[in-house]
């Protein structure tokens, strides 16, 4: 298995994201304490909408855990100043259309393709790390092959 890289910053980010999961557990039960007091289970619509937040919400503690338990930090000491690697922020030339996209690449926990940040595990993340501006990449995406070439990187 892929160990999962993360930066400091996922880190604390899923530190924070693991106590309000577990903070959740109070009211959850709750809820389903609260529930009970309706009568019959078998039809008690809120409270196996009750045990299925909280089933869910387990299911989320034991990820963040997993990945918690399971990383390993980054470190920025691997590539040089020009290479592409966490954090970057890279201007890229998709060769058959000419179109230009600028992104920067972040792990699959802070990743927000909307807002311009690619996780470094997709398939464009993963082939260019570690390049340098002038480098032809060519891609195998789930849309087809795809040919970039790395025009700036900033670090």
């Amino acid at each position: 298995m892929k160990k999962l890289i993360l930066t400091k910053e996922a880190v604390e980010k899923l530190e924070r994201e693991l106590d309000l999961l577990i903070g959740k557990r109070k009211e959850i039960s709750e809820e389903i304490k609260k529930a009970r007091g309706f009568g019959d289970l078998s039809e008690n619509a809120e409270y196996h909408a009750a045990r299925e937040a909280q089933s869910l919400n387990e299911t989320e503690i034991l990820k963040v855990k997993g990945m918690l338990e399971s990383y390993e930090l980054e470190d920025a000491g691997d590539y040089t100043h020009d290479q592409v690697r966490l954090g970057s922020q890279v201007e890229v030339l998709y060769i058959e259309s000419g179109d230009q996209d600028e992104f920067t690449l972040v792990t699959k926990i802070e990743a927000d393709p909307f807002d311009g940040m690619i996780s470094n595990e997709s398939p464009i993340g993963s082939a260019i790390i570690g390049r340098k501006a002038g480098d032809v990449v060519n891609i195998f995406t789930p849309g087809g092959s795809v040919t970039l070439k790395v025009l700036t990187v900033t670090n």
